[in-house]
């Protein structure tokens, strides 16, 4: 019996968010709101999320030896997030970046500095490290060791899932997403990778690398998910959003949830977008996370059409 529920090798930053009036202009100096300091990284907030929820979690990747180092890790052990396997490194400094919030619309500028920590080192992954867990949750940082992670993940029945974010696609993706079983990936990502802009056409096209199962996600425009057989469009719960720091990140991990407690594809899309609506209510990516009951609750009073399901 795997000890995790969720392994996940990738990103972890501390962000530095600022509530400001407006977004800043050349030589503007104002008041800003409120600030404050919290953990990110896609895999980690996922992570995060996960854990949250109700599941077993452990993170895989490198650490700083510095302050943002160890504050990363004590938010992971602050939200029981194992880190035993974690490769704390004698030198480099963490990715962290500061976010710019526009009150009362959510829009949102960001700086950020990117980490030189060495990458994860792939010989130090084993078999016996990555089975650990049922899943195995990448986002394309550490590219080689992820690589061999998912490898090993699929010599042994486990699954693999990625995070494919709005940025660029992480050089070598071509070679990791043969190997991934469920494919979340936001729409930007869906059309780099295929060219199609539509996700209707977007998402079955990325079905060609060997997913199991594709969900591409838009925002507040909704999300849709599509496998051999059938395409779902959720459309995205409305919310007051404060901050969509941390959205994605929240619906990639409310949806490993869904899907460890086997739910239908109709009712893992429905239950990740909720969560994903309800952390935009709150500042940062991870204080607004909503534990399972909460998103249950927020599901059950949410009037509300649902899913749409048509048929491949």
């Amino acid at each position: 019996m795997p000890k995790f529920d969720v392994i996940g090798l990738g990103m972890a930053t501390m962000d530095i968010l600022t509530t400001v009036s407006h977004l800043p202009e050349s030589n503007e100096v104002f008041a800003a709101d409120d600030i404050r300091i919290q953990g990110g990284g896609p895999v980690a907030t996922a992570l995060v999320g996960l854990s949250v929820l109700g599941a077993k979690t452990s993170y895989l990747g490198t650490i700083a030896p510095d302050n943002w180092g160890n504050s990363i890790l004590k938010e992971f052990e602050h939200y029981k997030v194992d880190t035993s396997h974690v490769d704390q490194t004698n030198t480099g400094t963490s990715s962290v970046a500061v976010i710019l919030i526009e009150k009362d619309k959510g829009d949102r500028a960001i700086l950020y500095k990117k980490s030189d920590l060495p990458e994860l080192n792939p010989d130090t992954l084993t078999a016996d490290l990555i089975t650990q867990a049922k899943i195995l949750h990448l986002d394309g940082v550490h590219m080689e060791a992820a690589i061999r992670a998912a490898q090993l993940a699929h010599e042994h029945g486990m699954l693999v899932s990625f995070d494919g974010g709005a940025g660029e696609p992480w050089p070598g993706i071509e070679r990791l997403l043969p190997l991934v079983d469920i494919l979340v990936v936001a729409r930007q990502f869906a059309a780099q990778m295929t060219g199609l802009t539509d996700p209707l056409q977007s998402g079955p096209a990325l079905l060609k690398w060997g997913a199991n199962e594709v969900v591409v996600t838009d925002g507040e425009n909704g999300s849709w998910y599509c496998d051999k057989e059938i395409n779902i469009f959720q459309p995205a719960y409305q919310v007051d959003v404060v901050d969509t720091t941390g959205a994605g990140d929240t619906f990639h991990g409310a949806y490993l949830y869904a899907f460890l407690q086997n739910l239908a594809p109709q009712q893992r899309l429905a239950f990740a977008s909720a969560a994903a609506a309800m952390k935009c209510t709150k500042i940062g990516g991870r204080v607004g996370i909503p534990t399972r009951l909460q998103t249950e609750i927020f599901m059950k009073n949410y009037q509300f059409g649902g899913s749409h399901e048509t048929k491949q």
